[in-house]
């Protein structure tokens, strides 16, 4: 027996051995595993390419030379989905069969092969087979896959409305997802809810049915989505009731919105959908309150004061008291602030001037001004095509009432002494027929801002402000060098007036 040193070099030369066999089996491996790497990419490209039966032939070879269940599974895909996209149905269905029998006792792939597998019998119109798998994956899974259970369910519902025209056994499905999974999938559950309310617009044409589950879908499930797709399902129930010419009933959804969306950009946007339902419904000065109150209430909301401020027009209309359209078409001007709201607010005070005087003089003559000035078209004081008057500077703004004045001044008061404060301030001081004193808090909101309000600031300041306060389009350039450059102004040379003198300490 050998012992000692001979039996320690015996040792050793069998560790080195056993270790150069590892590292070259792992070689092998690694070897192998780029090359499976390799083919997958280039198999994946062939599909991207179109190439779908040469993908097709590449997983088959694939499968041949690959043998691990990871590598089964990932070609075993590739190749199903490359078979649906060649039209090849039958076939990805018997790849779906061998891949399920190739890994039995993986749970979470029998429950995809199962609903692949569905979808391909819908492709072939198999319908009731495709039910069928539907159903058993449905039940199959209920207790250890339910998020695969559920989507089994509701797809089969899917199927009932969809392929074979009824609604109400696919509605039951979705019913059921509520029931059994509402509980533990909240999101799954309210998934069900909206196929629901889909269901019944779209295939019942039950429009009433359809608003009040897209209500419950936005209040039951109201934390499961965020606020802009809440109003949207909002939005789908006040469309079904007006479709439905249920008028009173869209008008009082849109003010359930209002109530109970938490952002505030939605929240002002159902107001000044409530209103338009009410002016629909001929109750004018019902509209005109909801449309002043979102005035007072959403200062910030730029885009919904200016729809609300050119509906507050409409009703003036509506009522054919022209002198308050004109008034309020001075405020939709005075509040607009970019150049396609100041060009579309100047027609609507143009055809302000026309239905009050009958004829169109004062109208083109306040176009005028208000691109030229008082030197007319030429440019050139005392000629013939002068303006000696801003007619806009003669228009009186619609009266509040003292409920409405205690509104605008309750917002004026609630707002923070900041830039974002100051703005809304000037936005509610406009709003509210008191031009020059938003130019004050619009140049208070200005010296507030930092450096990257500033540009902003600077055309609000400018557009909005000024404009009411001078109520001229015409000159606000010099207005906005003034800010630039300081009276100096851009060549250093000029001795540009303070625009400002008088706002401070307003």
């Amino acid at each position: 027996m050998l012992q000692g040193p001979a039996m320690r070099a015996i040792r050793t030369v069998a560790a080195v051995a056993f270790v150069s066999a590892f590292l070259a089996s792992a070689s092998v491996a690694a070897e192998k595993a780029r090359e499976y790497a390799k083919e997958l990419r280039q198999a994946q490209s062939q599909q991207q390419g179109k190439r779908y039966k040469e993908c097709v032939r590449a997983c088959d070879e694939m499968l041949a030379a690959y043998k691990e269940a990871s590598q089964v599974k990932e070609v075993s895909w590739l190749k199903v989905e490359s078979l649906v996209l060649d039209g090849q149905y039958e076939g990805a269905l018997r790849t779906l069969e061998r891949l399920a029998e190739a890994v039995p006792g993986d749970k979470e792939l029998q429950a995809a092969v199962a609903l692949r597998t569905g979808d391909v019998q819908r492709m072939l119109k198999k319908f009731d087979e495709a039910l069928a798998t539907y159903g058993k994956a449905a039940e199959g899974y209920a207790k250890e896959l339910p998020d695969q259970a559920a989507e089994a369910q509701l797809r089969a519902g899917d199927l009932l409305c969809t392929d074979l025209k009824k609604p109400d056994q696919g509605i039951a499905r979705y019913r059921q997802v509520e029931t059994v999974f509402g509980a533990e999938r909240p999101r799954l559950a309210a998934e069900a809810a909206r196929r629901v309310a889909v269901t019944h617009e779209t295939q019942n044409k039950d429009l009433p049915q359809a608003a009040a589950a897209y209500q419950l879908l936005a209040g039951k499930y109201s934390t499961v989505y965020d606020q802009q797709t809440l109003a949207g399902f909002w939005g789908k129930s006040v469309d079904c009731l007006v479709n439905a010419r249920q008028s009173a009933e869209a008008a009082a959804a849109a003010g359930k919105a209002e109530t109970v969306l938490e952002a505030v950009p939605q929240k002002a946007v159902f107001a000044v959908r409530h209103g338009d339902l009410l002016l629909e419904m001929k109750s004018i000065p019902e509209a005109r309150a909801g449309y002043e109150r979102v005035l007072y209430s959403y200062p910030r909301e730029q885009n919904a004061c200016q729809e609300a401020q050119s509906r507050i027009v409409e009703t003036y209309r509506a009522e054919g008291n022209w002198t308050e359209a004109l008034g309020a078409a001075r405020i939709l001007y005075d509040a607009a602030g970019s150049e396609e709201g100041i060009r579309r607010a100047a027609q609507t005070v143009a055809q302000a001037f026309l239905a009050v005087d009958g004829h169109l003089g004062r109208a083109n003559e306040f176009l005028l001004y208000q691109r030229f000035g008082p030197d007319g078209p030429d440019g050139k004081p005392k000629t013939e095509d002068d303006l000696a008057l801003n007619h806009l500077t003669q228009v009186k703004y619609p009266a509040r009432s003292a409920l409405a004045n205690e509104h605008f001044q309750a917002a004026v008061d609630a707002q923070p002494r900041n830039y974002e404060g100051y703005r809304a301030k000037g936005l509610l001081y406009i709003c509210w027929g008191k031009p020059k004193e938003g130019a004050a808090q619009f140049l208070l909101a200005f010296k507030a801002a930092d450096l990257s309000q500033v540009p902003a600031a600077a055309q609000e300041l400018v557009l909005i402000g000024m404009k009411a306060c001078t109520a001229s389009f015409k000159g606000l350039e010099r207005i906005f060098e003034y800010l630039g450059y300081g009276p100096k102004g851009k060549s250093g040379k000029e001795d540009l007036p303070d625009p400002f003198v008088g706002l401070v300490g307003l």
